[in-house]
């Protein structure tokens, strides 16, 4: 069957480990009340009543809604035009034929620590939670949607980057890019 016939398949991403997203607030609400209570004296109550103290605390609060709702926008799609990664802020599509599917694998980070994403370019990242693009430990670079450190399907590229991916099933994933090469070299 050619490519250009296989309908849009999505892979459910693997639910986040650890709670990114209580860290995530716990430090918003830091922001917002630590400045509030440590405004000076008799002083600091009265600005309180300021619609301008509540400016900054309000401005931190509006990032955390935003922030939070990319945290949700999490999706892996297989279609005609190849492998397509949407999370948070970011968009990836991948031809098949860019990936070097034979030396893709399924792997825990935590055993291959040469795998991990090790300084965030331009991404976005949370206790257990990766996205968007980072560096390697050996300099080179990965495009990222790691919600569980312990299942990752790490697909190499035929330029030398990699993508990291947490879907809930990775063998199923792999199996059908795997499939899809062999369609479209048939």
């Amino acid at each position: 069957m050619p490519s250009g016939t296989h309908a849009p398949k999505d892979y459910p991403v693997a639910p986040p480990t650890g709670m990114p997203m209580l860290v995530l607030w716990a430090i918003l609400a830091a922001a917002i009340v630590l400045p509030l209570a440590l405004m000076p004296g008799d002083k600091g109550m009265a600005d309180l009543a300021s619609p301008r103290a509540w400016l900054s605390p309000g401005l931190v609060a509006l990032t955390g809604v935003v922030v939070s709702l990319a945290y949700l926008r999490r999706r892996i799609t297989l279609g005609a035009g190849g492998l397509v990664v949407r999370s948070t802020f970011y968009t990836r599509t991948v031809a098949v034929s860019a990936m070097r599917l034979e030396r893709a694998r399924i792997v825990d980070l935590a055993e291959h620590r040469e795998l991990k994403p090790a300084i965030k370019t331009n991404g976005y990242a949370l206790p257990g939670f990766r996205s968007g693009h980072f560096r390697m430990r050996d300099g080179g670079k990965a495009f990222c949607l790691v919600t569980d450190n312990s299942r990752v399907l790490a697909l190499p590229l035929r330029d030398g980057a990699l993508v990291l991916l947490s879907p809930e099933h990775p063998r199923a994933l792999l199996d059908a890019l795997e499939q899809r090469a062999g369609d479209s070299t048939a």
